[in-house]
Protein backbone atom coordinates (compact mmCIF):
# COMPACT_ATOMS: atom_id res chain seq x y z
CA UNK A 1 0.00 0.00 0.00
CA UNK A 2 1.62 3.07 -1.27
CA UNK A 3 -1.28 5.67 0.56
CA UNK A 4 -4.60 5.46 2.15
CA UNK A 5 -6.44 2.46 2.84
CA UNK A 6 -8.01 0.23 -0.01
CA UNK A 7 -11.76 -0.13 -0.43
CA UNK A 8 -12.17 3.27 1.96
CA UNK A 9 -11.71 6.12 -0.83
CA UNK A 10 -8.84 7.43 -2.12
CA UNK A 11 -5.84 5.02 -2.39
CA UNK A 12 -2.47 4.47 -4.25
CA UNK A 13 -1.32 0.86 -4.78
CA UNK A 14 1.98 -0.81 -6.58
CA UNK A 15 0.56 -3.67 -8.91
CA UNK A 16 2.95 -6.02 -10.05
CA UNK A 17 0.98 -9.30 -12.37
CA UNK A 18 2.77 -12.37 -11.10
CA UNK A 19 0.75 -14.80 -13.03
CA UNK A 20 1.35 -14.83 -16.80
CA UNK A 21 -2.11 -13.64 -18.43
CA UNK A 22 -1.83 -16.68 -21.48
CA UNK A 23 0.30 -19.50 -20.22
CA UNK A 24 3.96 -19.55 -21.13
CA UNK A 25 3.97 -15.51 -22.20
CA UNK A 26 5.26 -13.13 -20.32
CA UNK A 27 2.91 -10.20 -19.95
CA UNK A 28 3.59 -7.31 -22.33
CA UNK A 29 4.50 -3.46 -20.32
CA UNK A 30 0.69 -2.53 -21.95
CA UNK A 31 -0.98 -5.37 -20.46
CA UNK A 32 0.85 -4.96 -17.02
CA UNK A 33 -1.02 -1.67 -17.17
CA UNK A 34 -4.30 -2.58 -17.96
CA UNK A 35 -4.46 -5.32 -15.77
CA UNK A 36 -3.57 -2.51 -12.84
CA UNK A 37 -5.36 0.20 -14.43
CA UNK A 38 -9.02 -2.30 -14.67
CA UNK A 39 -8.47 -2.30 -10.07
CA UNK A 40 -9.29 1.67 -10.23
CA UNK A 41 -12.72 1.52 -8.85
CA UNK A 42 -12.13 -1.25 -6.48
CA UNK A 43 -9.22 -0.04 -4.43
CA UNK A 44 -10.93 3.35 -4.05
CA UNK A 45 -14.48 1.79 -3.55
CA UNK A 46 -16.15 4.33 -1.08
CA UNK A 47 -19.67 2.47 -1.23
CA UNK A 48 -20.03 -0.57 1.39
CA UNK A 49 -18.80 -4.04 -0.75
CA UNK A 50 -21.48 -5.56 2.17
CA UNK A 51 -24.61 -3.03 0.49
CA UNK A 52 -23.35 -2.24 -3.03
CA UNK A 53 -21.74 -4.21 -6.05
CA UNK A 54 -20.80 -2.77 -8.83
CA UNK A 55 -19.66 -3.60 -12.37
CA UNK A 56 -16.95 -0.88 -14.09
CA UNK A 57 -18.50 -0.65 -18.01
CA UNK A 58 -16.04 0.79 -19.08
CA UNK A 59 -12.29 1.06 -18.79
CA UNK A 60 -10.27 3.74 -20.33
CA UNK A 61 -6.35 4.32 -20.86
CA UNK A 62 -4.85 7.11 -21.85
CA UNK A 63 -0.76 6.80 -21.97
CA UNK A 64 1.42 9.44 -22.25
CA UNK A 65 4.18 7.02 -22.78
CA UNK A 66 5.37 3.10 -23.05
CA UNK A 67 5.26 1.74 -19.41
CA UNK A 68 8.83 0.80 -18.22
CA UNK A 69 9.83 -1.79 -15.22
CA UNK A 70 7.33 -4.66 -13.58
CA UNK A 71 5.53 -2.31 -11.25
CA UNK A 72 2.90 0.21 -12.05
CA UNK A 73 0.77 2.45 -9.40
CA UNK A 74 -2.10 3.51 -9.46
CA UNK A 75 -3.58 6.60 -7.39
CA UNK A 76 -7.14 6.29 -7.56
CA UNK A 77 -10.23 7.96 -6.35
CA UNK A 78 -13.78 7.37 -6.83
CA UNK A 79 -16.64 10.21 -7.60
CA UNK A 80 -20.43 9.10 -7.10
CA UNK A 81 -23.42 11.33 -8.30
CA UNK A 82 -26.71 11.69 -6.73
CA UNK A 83 -28.30 9.75 -10.13
CA UNK A 84 -26.48 6.57 -9.36
CA UNK A 85 -23.65 7.05 -11.31
CA UNK A 86 -19.76 6.90 -10.63
CA UNK A 87 -16.77 7.62 -11.69
CA UNK A 88 -13.56 6.06 -10.89
CA UNK A 89 -10.14 8.01 -11.96
CA UNK A 90 -6.83 6.80 -11.85
CA UNK A 91 -3.24 8.15 -12.12
CA UNK A 92 -0.52 5.85 -13.72
CA UNK A 93 2.86 5.50 -12.53
CA UNK A 94 5.82 3.51 -13.30
CA UNK A 95 9.39 3.54 -12.00
CA UNK A 96 10.41 6.58 -13.74
CA UNK A 97 7.16 8.85 -12.88
CA UNK A 98 3.17 9.29 -14.54
CA UNK A 99 2.36 7.32 -17.39
CA UNK A 100 -1.08 8.26 -18.07
CA UNK A 101 -4.60 8.03 -16.40
CA UNK A 102 -7.26 6.01 -16.33
CA UNK A 103 -11.34 6.00 -15.84
CA UNK A 104 -14.07 3.74 -15.32
CA UNK A 105 -17.73 4.36 -14.89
Amino acid sequence: MAQGHMFAGPSAVWFRTSHPLLMGQTPSAYQRVAVAADSGNGISAILDLSTHVFVNSDLTINLLRKPVGEWVCLDARTHLSSHGGGLAESALYDEKGLIGRATQS
